[in-house]
């Protein structure tokens, strides 16, 4: 027998006997490869539920967690700004959830299955209260896409599920989701976008400043530009979780200020350092670097509305005149790496698609402007955020590298909320922003992003009905293998229109006192605070 052997049958063992819960099972399995005994202590589950830890779990304790932007909205059918989400997210629950290999897990759904190309059964837990009382049933998850659907809320979260028919009760714990044939994206947009609510709850207050879920937290209080307070939910469906008694939010913009909260312990938990100083920090032992992954692309908005960026030659002189190696040293000090597309080289995802090779090129870039007739140069506003001061060094960047073709960049600063009406309402020239819901990148990030009918939209752009169909033929594709072609052929297409242009994939980090276990960073980008405690 193998060490590897060895080791899983002690693992099965000690779960067998009681001695380690089926979390701790299905995590050290998954770290010795022992994925196949994993299956069988949990058929179906995979290790999407595990987590890093050292020791047990223990009850108990405040976790301080400290968020760059300040949140906007905690009503989850808007996903209005990540920071409102990293709240929320912890408010609600969904029905399937992402592990960190992209595997497929329980939530509210303990299995599911595909009956015919349109329709999807789900099984239900029986268990799971929501934060005023009520209990959990199929009836909430029709309710759910009925309230996505209905065009007098405007749900920003409908793109995501555009082509759901509608939902079917059976009975309390089965409920049939119908969709267009052949959608592919169904179960990977429930697991990232797609949380379920309660009518009572949606109507007795207002969603957006006072959210009720059947998430691990209950919501308490929102102080507004001072911090939101979570507790604990007794009546949680998963077994003795969550761990913490009270979780807090509070949103500091100043890299060093969060590093100097995390340090002095006024802080628990902080989703960035300054990144000059991540190397160095890794051996601070006053904190603590947990899993990273490269799952939150940056690009370049561009408005296709009006000029410049109206004429496709200028957002490929963009493209031509862009280097991406220095972006990633001088803003993200090589925290992250440079992409084309919205997805970084480790990603399974990831196509490899280049339609601007020996890039950057400025002998070319100036042939386009001349084309589209700015060979004399012109002016043009990149809008920021201060408090994001990625954002804000990218426009420097940006305004570096255009100034040899003649472009002078004005850079405008806005706080989060009004840079946010400005990008909503197209009424900036360029910008550059994160999107942090990339699990299945051409229909979460591509598609909301670019496909003229999309809600989201903000660059306004329209101008390719190759690019819509792409988009289009990618979200009718079922077939793994045929998704990643698709998508592949799509990622050529948005590269030749540029109606944005991605930069790089940041490695996120997170950042937290030594004593706080069960940090993971997934896919979906989720902060699953559920899992974390403190071994006081």
């Amino acid at each position: 027998m193998s060490l590897q052997d060895e080791q899983i049958h002690d693992f099965i063992e000690k779960y067998r006997q009681g001695r380690i819960t089926r979390r701790q099972a299905l995590y050290s399995l998954s770290l010795i490869g022992g994925l196949t005994a994993a299956h069988m202590l949990s058929p179906g589950l995979g290790t999407g539920s595990a987590f890093a830890q050292s020791g047990s779990p223990k009850r108990g304790g405040t976790l301080v967690a400290a968020t760059i932007d300040k949140p906007v909205n905690l009503d989850p059918a808007f996903a209005e700004l990540y920071s409102s989400m990293q709240v929320y997210q912890n408010i609600f629950s969904k029905l399937v959830y992402m592990a960190p290999d992209g595997t497929i897990t329980p939530g509210l759904a303990k299995a599911w299955r595909q009956i015919d190309p349109s329709t999807w059964e789900f099984d239900l837990v029986d268990n799971a209260w929501f934060h005023n009382d009520e209990k959990f049933t199929a009836h909430d998850v029709k309710y759910t896409f009925e309230r996505l659907a209905d065009p007098s809320l405007g749900a920003a979260n409908l793109v995501f599920v555009s082509w759901v028919e509608g939902a079917e009760v059976v009975d309390d714990t089965t409920v049939r989701i119908i969709t267009q044939p052949n959608w592919g994206g169904l179960l990977s947009a429930l697991a990232a976008v797609i949380e379920i609510v309660n009518k009572k709850g949606i109507e007795s207050h207002d969603p957006k400043l006072h959210p009720i879920g059947t998430g691990p937290f209950k919501f308490v209080e929102w102080v507004k530009d001072d911090h939101i307070t979570l507790e604990r939910w007794d009546k949680y469906f998963r077994p003795n979780q969550p761990y913490l008694d009270k979780l807090v939010f509070r949103a500091i913009s100043d890299d060093t200020v969060r590093l100097t909260g995390l340090q002095t312990g006024e802080l628990g938990w902080i989703e960035q350092v300054p990144l000059h100083r991540t190397e160095e920090l890794m051996g601070d032992s006053r904190i603590k670097a947990n899993p990273n992954g490269e799952f939150f692309p940056e690009v370049f908005e561009l408005n296709s509305t009006k000029p410049p960026f109206d004429k496709i030659e200028v957002r490929q002189a963009i493209q031509w005149a862009l280097n991406r190696d220095a972006i990633t040293g001088l803003v993200w000090h090589g925290q992250a790496s440079p992409s084309r597309e919205p997805v970084s080289p480790s990603n399974p995802w990831f196509a490899d698609v280049n339609e601007y090779p020996g890039a950057p090129d400025m002998a070319k870039a100036k042939a386009l402007l001349e084309k589209a007739g700015y060979g004399d140069g012109m002016t043009i506003s990149f809008a920021g955020q201060p408090q994001v001061p990625t954002q804000i060094k990218a426009g420097q960047m940006l305004q570096q590298q255009l100034k040899p073709l003649g472009i002078n960049v004005e850079i405008q600063s806005f706080e989060s909320a009004r840079w946010f009406e400005e990008w909503l309402s197209k009424r900036f020239q360029v910008t550059s922003t994160y999107w942090s819901a990339t699990a299945d990148p051409a229909a979460h990030c591509v598609y909301p992003l670019y496909h003229s009918k999309s809600p989201w939209n903000f660059s306004g752009f329209s101008q390719s009905p190759e690019l819509d169909e792409a988009l289009d033929a990618f979200q009718f594709t079922v077939d793994p293998e045929a998704r990643k072609k698709a998508y592949a052929g799509m990622m050529k297409i948005h590269q030749q229109q540029s109606p944005g242009v991605f930069q790089v994939n940041f490695r996120r980090t997170y950042w937290t006192q030594p004593n706080v276990e069960g940090v993971r960073t997934l896919p979906t980008l989720e902060l699953r605070m559920e899992d974390v405690w403190i071994d006081a």
